[in-house]
């Protein structure tokens, strides 16, 4: 031991500890460099920042601009460039970006085109066999969408989109761990900016440093017009199927070249309520199969899951049917994908009392929108071969019905107004609808029409339009072509039936057949080119009135302060009928520049204008005639603010602004009451969303007098649905007009009776039977009463200005309860039909009491016009067909005096 212990302690043995503590220094240091240059895994290299850090507040403290928005995702796409990119899609009118964010692992973002172009084939049967199909859904990841915001003032969805998006990027949160492997998620956190900013500017000025929980407070009450539209005051979520707003437009581009498996569409509910999601509630659009109500329970209890560990209240399918195609619910299921609606209690500031005195903050709101997003992918993950094999499959069931099914094509000539039908066709192509048109003329024998019903042609022209079912879009063909949808239920959220080719007035057959003709596919309608027949102009040029765009036509030359007049006769010229309404432009005593005008207009709008060298015509009157009624500059004056209805006002506004050219100008009624009334040749009341109630709050009798002196004067006055009601002799007594009363006519066959009758009856009267109703017989019979939305016929005075450029026979989308007498006074120019319905929910009891009353009356009173329409022609700016009696209103009816109208009717 003590040999060893010296040996130990010779300096030989320092030596070898120096040079053991030296070569564990390199050996460390070795490890150490090693480690420094080996590259982390993708999700650890950059840390992924809180929305706190990017915002300088946390979500749910207070609601977030969209340049906070802008600003969040281009943090988060600077983060993880590898598993998140930002797509640009679209610009809204007012100029704000639209967007969303593509999330998926580092591996599936770096083949999206392919993920993309393979996903293609999952959806088109007919290109991809079954086992073709089963191998994309085993090697495919999912696709969901997202979207949040539709509705500016439903804003906690947005900063759930946020929190969302934050928790899918960050490394170690347990419940978003892997999805990005096998789902491709796509975010849209916004898809109304405009009014979304509508919305928060309004809580950022309302609100103090306290959020007042009291509901009656300003910031839980939001003024006119409410954040919940867009620019043009548009419920986009109503517009999926109609494509009236360039949000939507732009939406359904992108939409479609993703092709989701799987959409949401997050809202908000009154703040009373809980949270809603899938499964919907009844009707459900018969187009759709059982396996779309299939998974709405799948994904319905892979939410009640989420809400059941934290133990949040929630319902579904008790409300939110799944039957109207302009949602963002039905529109995505109409393409394959499982399109639901999910509903949280809010629309209402950052914190708010309930009536169960629960505090309901904007951070609950986000965080239940959070989960059920999670859940959604979740699920989709978990089932994420069955969704996509039954993504596949709904396709090729579709083309399998095509094939078999009664109906086999649709037959669209291009008719009386190729314009009008351009644009619907165009309308089914932008939707992923195929459409051919055909090389040469042809017959089908059994082709019929829609409405009205008309004699079947002996051939259909070269260039009519053929969709055939035999294609993918075959359930969104039938959904949108159909008559009338099965009517399962009495319960509608929204209308009833919207069947796109009467909505635009556009001739349409259908067949059993495909027509054995060549047919080229269509990328977009082409308009036939318009033109000026006959040369340069001695007299006069003629614009026939039965297209839209000769609203337009007139509408540039007027208010370029060309002179116009409109025949209120028939006549014939070069062997051309013109009908009442037609349009005659002199060339004097226009300037110099009307040939090269017209030449222009004719182009542009695709009308034939014939250039005509004499007033003398063929028969008829001659285009000199008294009976040609000078045409006034417009100079129109629409009512907007409190409390007129925003979405009848928006559907103005954007058909003037963006469809027609129009100029006006907007008033809130406070300030018309103070105006000059004179500077307008026609002032419009949009409808009042109160039957008229809340126009005579807001305009005393001091301005129904004011009104009719100016209407006397040679004012139009055009009221609508609501304000139309206000006019009458029930609300400000402007017209004569009178509304129906259903008690009235109740009391009336009570009188009937004989006394003789009444005795001996045990039996209880109607009345009686009411009173003794349960609550579900009452619910049934309020649903019975109900007109949500159907479409009726109106039978036509054409030869009134109001019908020029019409046939007799009009259809008209019913919405009102209001029913008018006839007028006594003036012309009933439209009157609903005996069986006036035609598609859509209509008890038999409205039915008869809306028959023979007036769909639009006219009235005179000293020098000028009022004209009052039952229903809105403009309802949400797809209901084209009656664009131009509603056009006729405001361009025509301002020169047309009462006694030009008396002197047309002696030389009848």
């Amino acid at each position: 031991m003590k040999n060893f212990k010296t040996i130990a302690t010779m300096p030989v043995n320092s030596t070898f500890r120096a040079l053991y503590r030296a070569l564990y220094r390199v050996l460390f240091l070795v490890l150490l460099g090693t480690l420094i240059v080996m590259p982390l895994p993708a999700a650890a290299q950059v840390r992924i920042p809180t929305p706190a850090e990017v915002l300088g507040y946390t979500l749910g403290d207070r609601y977030t601009s969209y340049e906070g928005i802008s600003k969040y995702l281009d943090a988060l796409a600077a983060a993880a460039p590898d598993r998140m990119k930002l797509v640009r899609y679209g610009t809204t009118y007012e100029g704000r970006p639209l967007c969303f964010a593509v999330l998926g692992s580092p591996s599936n973002l770096a083949r999206l085109d392919q993920i993309k172009a393979d996903n293609r084939k999952l959806g088109d049967p007919r290109t991809t066999d079954d086992a073709e199909a089963a191998e994309f859904a085993r090697t495919m990841p999912a696709i969901a969408w997202l979207s949040y915001g539709v509705h500016g003032n439903e804003a906690s969805s947005p900063e759930a989109a946020l929190n969302v998006l934050h928790r899918l990027l960050t490394p170690g949160d347990s419940a978003t761990a892997g999805l990005l492997d096998s789902v491709i998620v796509v975010i849209d956190p916004l898809l109304n900016p405009d009014g979304h900013e509508r919305y928060v500017n309004y809580q950022l000025t309302r609100t103090g440093l306290t959020p007042r929980e009291d509901p009656e407070a300003a910031e839980h009450n939001e003024g006119w017009p409410s954040g919940r539209t867009n620019h043009y005051l548009f419920d986009l979520n109503r517009d999926w199927a109609w494509l009236t707003q360039e949000e939507s437009r732009a939406r359904i581009a992108a939409y479609r070249e993703w092709m989701p498996h799987v959409h949401v569409d997050f809202h908000e509910m009154s703040y009373n309520s809980s949270y809603f999601f899938f499964p919907a509630f009844k009707p459900i659009n018969k187009n759709f199969p059982a396996s779309t109500i299939e998974w709405g329970e799948i994904y319905g209890r892979g939410n009640a899951e989420a809400f059941d560990r934290e133990g949040w209240s929630y319902y579904s399918g008790e409300s939110f049917d799944l039957f109207y195609p302009g949602y963002g619910d039905s529109w995505p299921s109409l393409h394959g994908a499982i399109g639901m609606t999910y509903e949280q209690a809010g629309t209402a500031g950052v914190r708010i009392r309930r009536r169960d005195e629960e505090i309901l903050t904007l951070r609950d709101r986000l965080e239940h929108h959070s989960a059920t997003s999670i859940a959604t992918i979740r699920t989709t993950a978990v089932n994420r071969e069955k969704r996509l094999k039954d993504f596949h499959r709904f396709f090729d069931e579709a083309v399998d019905e095509g094939r078999k099914g009664p109906v086999k094509s649709y037959l669209v000539p291009p008719g009386k107004d190729p314009a009008r039908t351009a644009k619907m066709i165009d309308l089914l192509v932008k939707q992923g609808v195929e459409v051919w048109r055909s090389g040469g003329e042809f017959s089908s024998g059994d082709a019929r029409s829609y409405f009205p019903a008309t004699a079947r042609p002996e051939s259909f022209p070269a260039g009519t339009f053929v969709v055939r079912l035999d294609q993918p879009a075959k359930r969104l063909v039938m959904a949108l072509l159909e008559r009338e949808p099965a009517i399962t239920d009495t319960s509608y959220y929204d209308i009833s039936a919207w069947c796109l080719p009467i909505a635009y007035g556009v001739e349409v057959w259908w067949s059993s057949a495909v027509p054995g003709v060549s047919l080229s596919p269509v990328t977009g309608a082409e308009i036939p080119p318009g033109s000026v027949t006959g040369g340069k102009a001695r007299y006069a040029y003629i614009i026939p009135w039965t297209s839209n765009n000769s609203a337009k036509a007139l509408t540039r030359l007027l208010q370029a302060g060309y002179k116009a007049h409109t025949a209120m006769r028939e006549f014939t010229h070069a062997g051309t009928r013109y009908g009442r309404g037609t349009i005659i432009v002199p060339v004097r005593p226009n300037p110099d520049g009307i040939d090269s005008a017209m030449t222009s207009i004719a182009a542009e709008f695709h009308l034939p204008i014939a250039a005509a060298g004499s007033g003398f015509t063929e028969s008829g009157m001659n285009l000199g005639s008294d009976r040609a009624v000078l045409l006034k500059k417009p100079k129109i004056a629409v009512l907007a603010g409190d409390p007129v209805n925003t979405s009848a006002y928006g559907a103005i506004w954007s058909m003037f602004d963006r469809e027609y050219g129009i100029e006006f100008v907007p008033v809130e009624p406070w300030r018309l009451a103070r105006t000059d009334l004179q500077k307008y040749t026609a002032i419009v009341f949009p409808d009042d969303g109160a039957a008229g109630r809340d126009y005579a709050a807001a305009l005393d009798s001091g301005f129904a007098r004011k009104l009719k002196t100016w209407i006397a004067a040679g004012g139009t006055f055009i009221g609508i649905e609501g304000g139309a009601v206000y006019a009458t002799q029930d609300r400000m007594g402007i017209a004569g007009a009178k509304l129906k009363s259903k008690k009235k006519k109740k009391d009336d066959e009570g009188k009937k009776e004989t006394a003789d009758s009444k005795k001996g009856s045990d039996a209880p009267d109607e009345e009686e039977l009411e009173k003794l109703m349960t609550v579900e017989e009452r619910e049934k019979k309020r649903r019975r009463e109900e007109i949500p939305g159907t479409i009726v016929s109106v039978k036509l005075d054409n030869s009134h200005p109001l019908g020029f450029g019409y046939d007799t026979t009009i259809a008209v989308l019913r919405t009102t309860s209001e029913v008018f007498e006839l007028s006594s006074s003036g012309y009933n120019v439209g009157v609903y039909r005996a069986s006036a319905r035609i598609a859509g929910h209509l008890s038999p009891e409205n039915e008869k009491f809306v028959e023979g009353t007036p769909f639009l009356i006219h009235e005179t009173h000293g020098a000028g016009n009022i004209v009052l329409f039952a229903d809105d022609p403009n309802f949400r700016l797809f209901w084209d067909s009656l664009n131009k009696v509603f056009l006729n209103s405001v361009l025509l009816m301002p020169s047309i005096r009462s006694v030009e109208m008396a002197a047309s009717e002696e030389h009848e």
